[in-house]
């Protein structure tokens, strides 16, 4: 930090900033190839970053932050999104580092071949650095804005507990994109705040995951999510050794985290955190169930909600859970309150019976929802992977650890679920799901 702002890079010239196939990448490099790419953006407006080369993200997020320009973390790349975000983000640009797409929207080609003098410049604190947009999986995405200040200085918190002290700095490798919030703490920000050196691929079937952690030589840290750790688990590959493996975007359960842990040999650490915040709190699901705080953040109970209060917010957040305290200031995850269900008097969540039918043997994934117009005051449904298992043979499972009010009906067999890239589930992609299933499954209640 300078008296005039927060250093771009708080790295040495010599420091290695990222891998890029195979290749260790310094600080002045990178920073040459950041002035490059600077240069050849409008300046106009924002910059919508989807490029799909994690470098050549964090190249373009810090290019635009170099000039103060404000970076979009489009929730999705579908043409649609990037249309809606130039319309409402005058001036906007499109970087992109794929194949020529006609999106008759404002557009940059990234090319890290142009370079300038490095130049590693202090950028104003209350600059808007970035902003994220909630996963809409409740409903409509809503933006997110944050200052590089917060940014900074949440950085230096997080990294506390992303990464194990080791005699070498970390390298890290993701399966996550840097475009979700997640994946843009634990990567981009790590990269340019930490002393973390940032793999530049992206890796999705378990055949690519061992591959890229074969060419870390040194400690390496693992950023996943739940449903991509349960196939490399499931894939039976024999992974190298790591030094830690983070996950977050849903609940790891304690046998699935102990699985995770018997093969790659190190602890799982779970994050949680929202776009409204970011990281926020830590546990290792496979020895204790409690969550811990980030030092510096504080909860509060207020008006029917919990809100959370820490330096690097500007003002309270109220998060979208509910939390439930114990007496040695740990918390548990009771769900989100639009996932509370009322049927006879009785409650649940949406989140609990989700739970059971995931516990249920031959179950590879599921969703359970509420039933769109049903004409019962609340009725609910299951989309479920299972390789072994039809509808009726679920349901009688769940019967056994579940009050029959809230066993879904109907429950639908589908061969996989519209995640997004980071595991999420959206409630339009599930609903129109549900519909089109419904259609040729009219027995499955």
């Amino acid at each position: 930090m300078t008296a005039d702002g927060i250093r771009l890079l708080a790295r040495e010239p010599g420091d290695v900033v990222a891998m890029c196939q195979g290749r260790p990448v310094r600080a002045r490099e990178f920073l040459a190839q950041v002035a490059g790419v600077a240069g050849s953006l409008p300046g106009g407006g924002p910059v919508i970053n989807i490029c799909e080369d994690r470098y050549h993200f964090l190249v373009g997020f810090a290019a635009a932050l170099s000039r103060g320009l404000t970076t979009l973390l489009p929730p999705n790349p579908l043409d649609e999104t990037l249309r809606a975000l130039s319309h409402t983000w005058a001036g906007s640009c499109v970087l992109t580092d794929g194949k020529a797409r006609s999106l008759d929207v404002p557009s940059v080609d990234f090319d890290a071949s142009v370079t300038a003098p490095p130049v590693n410049p202090a950028v104003a604190g209350p600059t808007l650095a970035a902003v994220a947009f909630t996963s809409g999986t409740t409903g409509s995405s809503a933006p997110q804005a944050k200052s590089w200040k917060s940014l900074a200085d949440s950085t230096l918190v997080n990294l506390r507990y992303y990464y194990p002290r080791t005699p070498e700095p970390v390298v890290v490798v993701s399966t996550v994109p840097p475009q979700h919030m997640y994946g843009f703490e634990t990567t981009i920000l790590s990269a340019l705040r930490g002393q973390v050196t940032m793999h530049d691929g992206r890796p999705f079937y378990p055949a690519n995951v061992a591959a890229a952690l074969g060419e870390v030589r040194g400690p390496c840290v693992l950023v996943s999510t739940p449903v991509h750790l349960r196939a490399l688990v499931a894939s039976g590959l024999d992974f190298p050794g790591l030094a830690r493996v983070l996950s977050a975007t849903a609940p790891l359960d304690a046998a699935l985290a102990a699985g995770i842990e018997s093969a790659f040999r190190c602890e799982v650490t779970e994050i949680y955190g929202c776009t409204e915040v970011g990281s926020m709190a830590w546990r290792r699901p496979a020895t204790a169930p409690g969550w811990h705080f980030f030092d510096g953040l504080q909860a509060h109970y207020r008006d029917g909600a919990t809100e959370v209060t820490a330096e690097h917010l500007q003002a309270p957040v109220r998060l979208p859970d509910a939390l439930e305290f114990a007496a040695d200031g740990t918390f548990r995850l009771v769900g989100r309150d639009s996932d509370i269900v009322k049927i006879a008097g009785k409650r649940t969540s949406l989140a609990e019976v989700t739970r059971l039918i995931m516990a249920i043997p031959g179950v590879d994934d599921a969703v359970v929802f509420r039933v769109p117009d049903a004409t019962e005051d609340t009725r609910l449904a299951a989309l479920v992977v299972a390789r072994t298992m039809d509808s009726a043979a679920i349901r009688s499972a769940l019967r056994l650890g579940l009050d029959p009010v809230f066993v879904p009906r109907p429950v639908h067999v589908v061969q996989a679920l519209p995640r997004s890239p980071t595991g999420k589930l959206q409630l339009d992609a599930v609903l129109r799901m549900f519909a089109e299933v419904a259609a040729v499954q009219p027995s499955a209640r």
